[in-house]
């Protein structure tokens, strides 16, 4: 079904795909949908975003799904559809954590276990303390994202190119003992990725998609898009297209992508936020216990201190792989969520059985937009009855 907006220049195709359940039916206000509907569509107006699409369940029962803008940043012609593929960037740390917990349940590691017994490059007396646990919740103090303290000349990602890719991510030194402090790590994620493919035997890429993402039935979630379906793939810049055609021909000795490489759809990440609220299992199949899947989502830090993009020294909480949530403006205290860069977000709230997944393609010179993180998640949260 097709509906229009106005945006700030002109009206807006508000595409939504049927589900067959009423807002009201399982809780929730038909006029909230209009209202994030209104909200998106202004921010698409006003060319903070290219592109929005959002996905809300409760009790497994999806109820709104609704896209709108354009697929390509170079041509208006085609919608942003429902089941568009986007890259979902750091959402996929979360099958990572899955991933490493799985392997966790069956005695191939611990999570108190330093990295350097597995992976040599961390015997030094500068990492030789970092553990599984610490890259987890990012408090293992090897290299923070660049840009994270608005530093002036970032460290960047060239090793994640090199044949040693392990021994250049760790060249710049701890400025802080593990444990001490919540730095976001990208790098911290990869090396989990090399963990995964040693612990199991199965490149760490391959792993995931066999033990977390076909078990799901998460059948549009991809490291590698297929080429049939290509023509689904919402890119924002000819550097996206670059980057998607360049990872076809990746070398065998390079990185995992397990920071940031995935691609997927609403319908997949609904799947998978549903499966962390039911304690591990969805359909019949299980992929955490439920005691990991508690422990991936409760508060695992203490005293420790959060300085990224400004947050001022915050005593942070956080799980295993995941955000975490005692008090969090509409959000039931329990709640748990991750982002992607670019622009996307998947949030379980399993006091209210809701899971809300949303995709929204950030214009080419916009880096990162409140409006439709923060805003967003406070509209669909106060449409619940």
């Amino acid at each position: 079904m097709e509906a229009k907006l106005m945006g700030k220049e002109k009206s807006i195709n508000i595409l939504r795909k049927e589900t067959g359940i009423k807002p009201e039916n399982v809780g929730y206000l038909s006029n909230a949908i209009e209202t994030i509907d209104g909200h998106l569509s202004n921010l698409i107006g006003r060319k903070r975003l290219q592109a929005a699409a959002y996905i809300i369940s409760k009790d497994n029962k999806i109820f709104a799904h609704n896209s709108m803008g354009k697929l390509l940043y170079n041509d208006d012609k085609k919608d942003f559809q429902p089941d568009s593929i986007r890259l979902i960037a750091s959402i996929t740390k979360v099958f990572v954590a899955i991933s490493i917990l799985q392997l966790v349940e069956k005695g191939k590691i611990r999570l108190d276990q330093p990295v350097a017994e597995i992976i040599e490059e961390f015997r030094t007396p500068v990492h030789e303390k970092i553990n599984i646990f610490h890259l987890l919740t990012h408090t293992s103090g090897i290299r923070p994202d660049p840009g994270a303290f608005f530093e002036p000349y970032p460290l960047d990602w060239r090793w994640f190119d090199s044949k040693n890719w392990i021994k250049d991510s760790l060249r710049d030194f701890l400025l802080l003992e593990p444990g001490v402090e919540w730095r976001y790590s990208s790098t911290g994620f990869t090396i989990l990725s090399e963990i995964i493919t040693r612990a199991s035997g199965v490149y760490a890429e391959k792993y995931i998609i066999d033990n977390v993402v076909k078990p799901l039935g998460m059948n549009n979630t991809f490291f590698d898009v297929p080429e049939e379906l290509t023509d689904r793939v919402c890119f924002t810049s000819e550097e996206d297209m670059h980057w998607f055609e360049k990872d076809k021909k990746r070398p065998k000795w390079a990185a995992p992508r397990g920071s940031g490489g995935l691609y997927s759809t609403l319908e997949d990440l609904q799947k998978l936020g549903q499966m962390l609220i039911n304690k591990g299992t969805l359909n019949g199949v299980r992929i955490l216990s439920r005691k990991a899947v508690e422990s991936m989502t409760r508060n695992q830090l203490k005293g420790v201190r959060n300085y990224c993009w400004s947050a001022g020294g915050v005593e942070m909480e956080y799980g295993l792989g995941m955000n975490v949530y005692s008090n969090n403006t509409f959000l039931s205290p329990g709640s748990f969520s991750h982002e992607g860069a670019g622009l996307s977000g998947l949030y379980m709230d399993p006091v209210e059985n809701m899971v809300f997944a949303y995709i929204c393609p950030l214009e080419e010179d916009v880096g990162w937009e409140a409006e439709a993180v923060i805003n967003l998640r406070n509209i669909v949260w106060s449409g619940i009855i």
